[in-house]
């Protein structure tokens, strides 16, 4: 890896697992999502609530349940294609890899562990004794990613000049703006493709192994 670079953040929904949204992954598999949660969405989307609003009232359709019954959904999520071997090479050259995520810290512990990522940063929800209060603690708020990139780089001494990310969202075009180079993986939107200095496309993420300023590429 070119000396210029020193880490790489990825968005997590979307991005590293198949999952657009795991707080909306759990709402259907709970049978929620149609009947309650959808309107939540359409009303950040309309902007007449926050996202720590939006956040709010998600959480609160889970309240006294079992916290290990939801980290059940989140642990059937797979993920894409060529994570574990992409995430390999990057920390074979030398990188700190990481994940930045609107999503849940259910999830994320998880992929922290498997994949042995040295940054992660996600929404919390509140429980006590197992049990969830309904509440959630907002760490990353929607198209405020940048800032997540912020607290890496003070924490890791790192420039975000630095900094390649990886997404796949209007949500990480903040991310995009705060570091040295980005890659639009999958772009949801012509916005979010134009954001990133690069666009990768595929089913495998080892997809966009060849794309990034590395000294070492994959064999045709």
């Amino acid at each position: 890896m070119s000396r210029n670079y020193r880490a790489v953040l990825f968005d997590l929904d979307g991005t590293l697992t198949p999952v657009e949204s795991v707080w909306r992954h759990i709402h259907e598999r709970l049978g929620l999502w149609e009947r309650e949660a959808l309107k939540h969405q359409q009303a950040f989307d309309r902007a007449d609530i926050s996202y720590e609003e939006f956040c709010a009232r998600d959480a609160a359709h889970w309240k006294g349940m079992a916290e290990s019954d939801l980290r059940a959904i989140t642990d059937a999520i797979p993920y894409r294609p060529g994570v574990h071997e992409c995430v390999g090479i990057l920390k074979e050259q030398g990188l700190v890899v990481g994940v930045i995520s609107t999503g849940l810290t259910l999830l994320i512990e998880r992929v922290m562990h498997e994949l042995d990522l040295e940054y992660a940063i996600a929404n919390r929800l509140v429980a006590r004794a197992g049990i969830l209060t309904g509440e959630v603690k907002v760490n990353v708020e929607h198209g405020r990613k940048g800032e997540a990139v912020d607290l890496f780089c003070g924490q890791f001494g790192v420039d975000y000049r630095e900094v390649i990310t990886v997404g796949d969202s209007d949500g990480d075009i903040s991310m995009f703006e705060h570091s040295g180079f980005s890659v639009a993986f999958n772009p949801a939107s012509e916005k979010t493709a134009r954001a990133a200095t690069v666009v990768g496309r595929g089913d495998s993420l080892l997809s966009i192994i060849n794309l990034l300023p590395m000294d070492a590429t994959l064999p045709q």
